[in-house]
């Protein structure tokens, strides 16, 4: 009889303890921080693509200099926006409930010109500024960021471009040297360079202060190929599951280069695939 209570004791706390790792195992995944590049909507405005981009849940928007600020006129987004400019897309922004989680790609070419732009990013609350900025200026950027509370992110495209940090292993160099200089992996540029992506995140272990998410259609291939996460080539789970072992909690920002008049469905999938994965 006392040897039954013990066995039948025994039994609860392993039904208690298996019950317990269940509802570990289903706790629902960390909240992603979310974004969107604004370059997925360049064929509008900046109020244009608040607009479109509002309803869709997310933490934020990068915009990319450049874009026009308003569906009528000339003015463009960037360090050159007046004080009445710079305020009013403060206040776009926060009846939207979005805000800049970060400004590029943007280039400079002297000290000057990065001072103006950790000056616009700090005025505009942006945290990260994306550039592929000339080598020789990291030692600056390094250094005025931190005055401006502004970290610098490299940013790479394809083995086209002029760079050379398109490869993780260069990139992860740069950014490994200077405490202020980051890296932003662009996963979907790896995938034209025949790159793997997850094996590419490992290199970056680290050092990585921002990343544009995508999925491809097919691995491999040069052109721009974009579909909503989880429907074509790329490991995105498993790029997800390198980024969490890391203990990444920058932003996810999502750059959708495709359906250039009406992306907003796929968007709006991207948004929903990094909610639920």
């Amino acid at each position: 009889m006392y040897m039954k209570k013990i066995l039948a004791l025994a039994t609860a706390v392993a039904a208690l303890a298996a019950c317990a790792f269940g509802a570990q195992q289903q706790a629902p995944q960390k909240h992603r921080k979310v974004a969107v590049q604004t370059y997925s909507l360049n064929r509008f405005s900046l109020e244009e693509s608040i607009e479109k981009l509002k309803g869709l849940g997310l933490d934020g928007v990068e915009i990319y200099p450049g874009q026009r600020l308003y569906k009528k006129g000339k003015q463009k987004f960037g360090p050159q926006m007046s004080k009445a400019d710079r305020n009013k897309v403060k206040k776009m922004l926060a009846d939207a409930n979005l805000k800049v989680v970060s400004f590029g790609v943007t280039g400079a070419n002297s000290e000057r010109q990065i001072e103006q732009i950790c000056e616009f990013a700090k005025d505009m609350g942006i945290e990260r500024v994306l550039t592929e900025s000339p080598i020789g200026l990291l030692p600056a950027w390094n250094e005025i960021g931190k005055k401006y509370g502004v970290t610098m992110c490299l940013h790479h495209h394809a083995k086209d471009s002029r760079n050379q940090w398109w490869m993780p292993e260069i990139m992860g160099k740069y950014a490994r040297t200077y405490e202020n200089v980051k890296s932003n992996p662009d996963v979907g540029h790896w995938s034209r360079c025949a790159i793997n992506p997850v094996e590419a995140l490992k290199k970056l272990d680290g050092t990585i202060g921002s990343v544009h998410f995508k999925d491809q259609k097919e691995f491999g291939n040069p052109r721009n190929q974009p579909v909503p996460f989880g429907e074509g080539d790329l490991d995105v789970k498993g790029m997800l599951k390198e980024l969490d072992r890391q203990g990444y909690d920058g932003f996810f920002v999502i750059v959708y280069e495709g359906e250039w008049n009406n992306n907003i469905p796929s968007i709006r999938k991207c948004v929903q695939y990094l909610r639920n994965n």
